[in-house]
């Protein structure tokens, strides 16, 4: 009997774990992928031949999982918000400035660390496709009340959730332009810490 070649083997076993992936797993690792191929291109630009052969699996495997393309746009646009959005952790006893002063210090370093990855998310917006806009509104919707909280603003009211929802989006588009040759983080972080409890605070005036 001929022996099989240790490579034919080592790849066949592959085959099969891929394949035996359950329903739910290959979902996370497509999505995965597209969050690796996020950091280096727009949504929009990336190109599902490239995620299903990254995945080992046909294109038209991959669209049994996610029915359109924007559907697996979407899917990686949340995926990818609740990573780079999710507020880092604050110090429970903290005032609420050194609390909200910890959240934007926080996002600045990531962007930082991240700003290709981070611009193709929150600019690329699918080229348009709805699907794609209404993930990203969604992630950005979960940050109201977590910003709210550190603000000691529970109780905010619907004007000053609104003004908070705009002011995250201002923040975003402030610290992908940001130069830290021309301006300091410190001076940016402080700037962006008090223009928020000052938004917050004009919002909640009769």
């Amino acid at each position: 009997m001929t022996a099989v070649p240790e490579t034919a083997q080592v790849d066949t076993t592959t085959v099969a774990t891929r394949s035996r992936m359950s329903g739910g797993d290959r979902r996370r690792q497509l999505v995965e992928i597209g969050w690796k191929l996020l950091q280096s291109r727009p949504i929009h630009e990336m190109a599902l031949d490239e995620v299903a052969a990254e995945a080992g699996i046909s294109r038209t495997l991959l669209f049994h999982y996610f029915p359109t393309k924007g559907d697996f746009y979407a899917a990686v646009v949340e995926a990818a918000g609740e990573r780079m959005l999710k507020p880092v952790r604050v110090v429970a006893d903290a005032t609420p400035t050194e609390r909200v002063r910890t959240l934007i210090d926080g996002f600045v370093r990531l962007v930082e660390r991240n700003r290709i990855g981070y611009a193709s998310l929150v600019r690329g917006a699918g080229g348009g496709d709805v699907r794609v806009v209404d993930a990203m509104a969604r992630v950005r919707d979960a940050l109201v009340p977590r910003w709210l909280a550190a603000a000691g603003r529970d109780d905010a009211g619907p004007l000053a959730r609104l003004i908070l929802r705009g002011w995250l989006v201002g923040m975003e588009e402030t610290v992908l332009a940001w130069d830290p040759v021309t301006v300091d983080r410190t001076d940016l972080v402080n700037h962006l810490t008090t223009s928020l409890f000052a938004e917050l605070d004009l919002a909640d005036t009769p």
